[in-house]
């Protein structure tokens, strides 16, 4: 879908009529389609806009905006697999490493991945949502043996936010690139 962005983390009372509306703000809205997962009931819409660049500019401003009490989390479903990380991209991705205290080689690929698919304002909004989170007394592992570490509510909560085929370079190949022929990677419909 071409000038659609992947909004995640919506609030389950969030209506078509209010992402019309917040994403009108930043141009014409063609379509907005909700959904949610079977597996997980998580919330999620595509919207299409009207143009290139409107588009980027809802992607860059509404990433971490906050829409009844949750984060939106703002990503492209289609990734373009051919573009070379930036400065700004590379220097993103170690300071939140650092921040995150995350050295293993795993992490750190996953890391990069999510901000060479979703850019710097995803990645930055979720550091942002999970240093608060780990400020109020963090999130168990899903055995509830354990707090999870700062990356550990990182990593859970970029999870259920990206489009599924990010979902899986970034947890099922573990950050590691496919290699394709025409650089894009499309949403599963």
């Amino acid at each position: 879908m071409e000038n659609a962005l992947y909004v995640a983390n919506l609030n389950p009372n969030t209506t078509e009529g209010q992402l019309r509306d917040l994403f009108g703000q930043y141009g014409d809205v063609v379509t907005v389609d909700m959904s949610s997962d079977e597996k997980t009931g998580e919330h999620h819409a595509l919207v299409q806009m009207a143009s290139e660049k409107v588009t980027t500019r809802a992607y860059n401003g509404l990433n971490g905006y906050r829409l009844e009490g949750r984060y939106l989390a703002v990503s492209y479903p289609d990734v373009d697999l051919s573009r070379e990380l930036t400065a700004k991209q590379r220097k993103s991705i170690e300071e939140i490493a650092a921040t995150l205290g995350e050295t293993d080689e795993v992490p750190l690929r996953q890391i990069e991945a999510i901000v060479r698919l979703c850019g710097v304002s995803f990645a930055q909004a979720v550091l942002k949502e999970a240093l608060e989170t780990d400020a109020s007394g963090g999130l168990m592992t899903s055995d509830g043996s354990h707090r999870r570490t700062k990356g550990g509510i990182f990593f859970y909560l970029v999870r259920y936010r990206v489009s599924p085929p990010v979902r899986r370079i970034i947890y099922n190949r573990k950050g590691k690139m496919p290699q394709e022929d025409s650089g894009q990677v499309a949403v599963d419909s």
